[in-house]
């Protein structure tokens, strides 16, 4: 990866995002050899991060800004499985299942991305065997996740998927304030994450934003009521 380099890469005891990246769950020497190891890109928005039936070279952490992790069909239609914010670590199933990506990832808006080569993993998995455990759990999230989408997928009526879109695109600024955004998604991103007709997309929006739930804005989408939002994904949830 000669794009990739120690001089871009940003430092893990200085980053805002760490409190979600799997590295504060390392020992504190297993930290530092990390830090040490992982290289930096900045990467263009909606560049290219890896291709499908590309081998695995290593793994990859958001460090700023998001990728997109998705499938294309024949048609060039997509399906996004995941969108990885700042603190993720991916590509990590295709690298230790010892297979090609079944999937592309591509940045949305400017991103930078930490690295870790292959064999410098290896090599450090070796040395910190603990990590295999957070690793496992970080696997075993991410299919249950993948369950509970395929549950919604089946069950779930339009808005309910749409509103739990929204709620899982929320920036890391907003989330704690009193009107969350979210920044860069686009309506066919919407429809690309819940499997819905882009049409189907547009109507819930324009419905959640006639209930005052939702405000779109030029380049943002505002939550003025996420109580409501949160009832809208999951209308069966436990009061």
């Amino acid at each position: 990866m000669e794009q990739f380099t120690k001089d871009k890469a940003p430092d893990c005891g200085t980053c805002r995002f760490k409190q979600n990246c799997f590295v504060v769950r390392l020992a504190p020497e297993a930290q530092k050899t990390w830090n040490s190891l992982k290289l930096g890109r900045k990467f263009a928005a909606e560049e290219q991060i890896y291709t499908e039936a590309q081998e695995p070279l290593g793994v990859y952490t958001v460090c700023k800004g998001r990728a997109k992790v998705f499938s294309t069909d024949a048609k060039g239609q997509q399906m996004i499985t995941w969108i990885r914010h700042p603190g993720d670590t991916f590509g990590h199933i295709a690298l230790f299942s010892e297979n090609e990506y079944h999937c592309n990832a591509q940045t949305m808006g400017e991103t930078i991305l930490s690295f870790v080569e292959k064999t410098k993993l290896e090599r450090f998995l070796d040395d910190h065997p603990k990590t295999y455990k957070i690793f496992l759990r970080k696997i075993a999230n991410e299919m249950r996740s993948l369950q509970l989408k395929l549950k919604d997928t089946a069950y779930k009526p339009a808005r309910s998927k749409v509103a739990r879109a929204l709620l899982n695109a929320i920036s890391y600024k907003s989330k704690n304030t009193t009107t969350p955004a979210i920044h860069g998604l686009k309506r066919t991103e919407i429809a690309e994450i819940t499997g819905l007709a882009l049409e189907t997309v547009v109507r819930t929006l324009a419905e959640l934003e006639k209930r005052h739930i939702i405000k779109r804005e030029t380049k943002s989408i505002k939550i003025l009521d996420h109580p409501t939002l949160v009832r809208v994904a999951d209308p069966h949830a436990k009061k």
